[in-house]
């Protein structure tokens, strides 16, 4: 592992459009788990968002089972997981992490170990003191911060891989882009 920005610079556009995109990874959980906690219903299928020729008013999550736990994908950048949603991913000794950017480029980074959550950084990775920033992240979040070339997104996944273990691959960004969508939660998104 290296949990290197250049690393997931050079893996970001395998993606998709990094300006509407929620990406979650979960260490320790299965595909059902994470389902239940994103409030997805994965006996309700639902055509790939890139393909609908109107915007649908619910999120449409993929979610794919990897070597240690599971990734997922959704397309607005409005149907991130909730903090709870993070505490129930991350029970029982596991972790996730989501990085969350959307059209109003409104860019979040939360994660949790062991049903607590560590950080929950909203508004472009705002946080009121940086001293909550577990030291783990400390030198990835400041890079965020102090380096007017660091993409923050990219940033916030070498964050994600530091806390949950779990190194992201092209190969599984074509399992995402390749994996069925199901319907998730109604989206609140503000006019």
């Amino acid at each position: 592992m290296a949990a290197t920005v250049e690393y997931y610079d050079d893996l970001i556009d395998s993606f998709g459009d990094s300006q509407s995109l929620t990406l979650l990874v979960v260490a320790g959980a299965t595909r059902d788990c994470v389902a239940k906690a994103l409030e997805v219903d994965l006996h309700e299928p639902v055509i790939h968002p890139w393909d609908a020729d109107d915007e649908a008013d619910f999120a449409s999550w993929a979610l794919v089972e990897i070597d240690g736990g599971v990734i997922g994908v959704e397309y607005t950048g409005y149907a991130d997981p909730t903090v709870d949603a993070l505490r129930l991913m991350s029970r029982n000794g596991g972790a996730a992490a989501v990085v969350r950017s959307n059209v109003e480029a409104q860019l979040r980074f939360g994660c949790a170990r062991d049903a607590e959550v560590l950080l929950d950084a909203g508004q472009d990775l705002h946080v009121d003191d940086p001293d909550q920033v577990p030291s783990e992240l400390r030198p990835l979040f400041d890079r965020a911060h102090n380096d007017s070339d660091a993409d923050a997104f990219v940033v916030g996944l070498a964050m994600a891989e530091v806390v949950t273990g779990l190194e992201l691959t092209s190969q599984e960004a074509l399992l995402l882009a390749s994996a069925q969508f199901f319907r998730g939660p109604t989206l609140a998104v503000e006019s």
